[in-house]
């Protein structure tokens, strides 16, 4: 997964005719960590993946190349993210399946105390550990995130 999302970063900044400067510069990181994950030795965060998403006009889903439609998207400027959707989300699907943290924990080869974190706002997940509660789930990243209904 992750030499497939680190291209979709290159790629659609090379399509956006951007600057690994210039889009640290706009979205708020440095350029080392653009560069670190265009290059596959860092995985963003949630947050960052969203500020992708809305940058480049593509769903969350197309970054971490769940699907391969790049539907160009309406540009949301906003990159004050409200992680806490996620948090809400998460866990009112763990919830409806009737599972413990440890159980999904299990079931999603991730960690009881991440899951709590993430829960309960402490952290936010990187993109294969919202990869695999999406799969685990059946519902889109996008959705996860709450930047689909």
């Amino acid at each position: 997964m992750e030499k497939k999302f680190t291209s979709n970063i290159r790629k659609l900044r090379k399509e956006f005719n951007v600057s690994q400067p210039q889009l640290a510069k706009e979205i708020g990181y440095g350029k080392s960590v653009i560069s670190s994950w265009e290059i596959g030795t860092q995985i963003p965060s949630a947050k960052a993946i969203i500020i992708l998403s809305r940058y480049f006009q593509v769903s969350v889903d197309y970054i971490l190349n769940v699907t391969n439609d790049n539907t160009m998207l309406h540009r949301i400027d906003d990159f004050d993210v409200d992680i806490s959707i996620f948090n809400k989300r998460l866990k009112k699907l763990r919830i409806s399946k009737n599972l413990s943290q440890d159980q999904l924990a299990k079931r999603t080869g991730l960690t009881q105390t991440s899951i709590n974190h993430w829960e309960n706002g402490k952290c936010q997940p990187n993109a294969n550990a919202i990869v695999a509660l999406a799969r685990y789930f059946d519902v889109t990243t996008d959705y996860l995130l709450g930047e689909s209904d």
